[in-house]
């Protein structure tokens, strides 16, 4: 007597190849704009990514490669404008405002590009284009690389500091806390803070339009007439 042996059900697998370099690097980025690069490890980036640590070593070699392709990748996402146009203001408000919304938008992105040196020619290209924008604007050698120096300085500072005051605004009671504190000044010592409070706030909170404002009055002053 023959007895039927119970039909059991495959086993369920992962998908053959569901990883890619591309998932990886999207995994990497998440990963490094909300916990920084001190958090970024291989065992918390496969941990987001639902593997084991080896299958991520499957398709890089370690984290410093990681590293260079995230930086790669964001630095790919500066869009420089269509050369030629005749406005070389007009293009170098374009490309502040691409790197602005990089930083803004990754904040550790600026943490990756300079903990090591960034291989290829992304960043170059932006360097290079802003500075031939600034001679085509008429500046000479020397005010053309300064010119770029304060724009860059500006352009990244803003981002950070709209991003992390964005971060520290999002703990609950943060605004009314800050409020507060300025409240509580004594109006006779700091009579110009405690009346602009509520307009000095409203501005801050408009990062990327303030951002813009300053922009416009860095390249005039830069530029000038021009």
């Amino acid at each position: 007597m023959s007895v039927t042996q119970p039909v059991r059900s495959p086993r369920r697998r992962a998908p053959r190849n569901s990883l890619n370099p591309d998932r990886i690097l999207d995994a990497a980025i998440r990963l490094l704009d909300r916990q920084g690069t001190e958090a970024f490890t291989m065992r918390a980036l496969a941990q987001q990514l639902g593997v084991g640590t080896m299958a991520v070593y499957s398709h890089f070699r370690g984290k410093d490669e990681i590293s260079d392709a995230v930086a790669h990748r964001l630095l790919d996402t500066i869009e420089l404008p269509p050369a030629g146009s005749g406005d070389p203001r007009a293009e170098l408000r374009e490309v502040c405002r691409g790197v602005y919304r990089l930083f803004s938008e990754h904040p550790s992105a600026l943490q990756l590009l300079t903990m090591r040196p960034v291989r290829g020619d992304d960043a170059i290209s932006v360097v290079d284009r802003m500075l031939a924008l600034l001679r085509e604007a008429g500046l000479s050698r020397t005010e053309a690389a300064g010119a770029h120096v304060a724009l860059m300085q500006y352009t990244v500072g803003s981002a950070l500091w709209c991003t992390r005051r964005a971060r520290a605004m999002c703990e609950e009671g943060a605004r009314d806390r800050v409020r507060a504190k300025i409240d509580a000044l004594p109006r006779d010592r700091y009579p110009a803070l405690v009346s602009l409070a509520p307009e000095l706030l409203r501005v801050q909170d408009n990062g990327g339009a303030q951002y813009e404002i300053g922009l416009d009055a860095m390249l005039e002053g830069l530029l000038g007439g021009i």
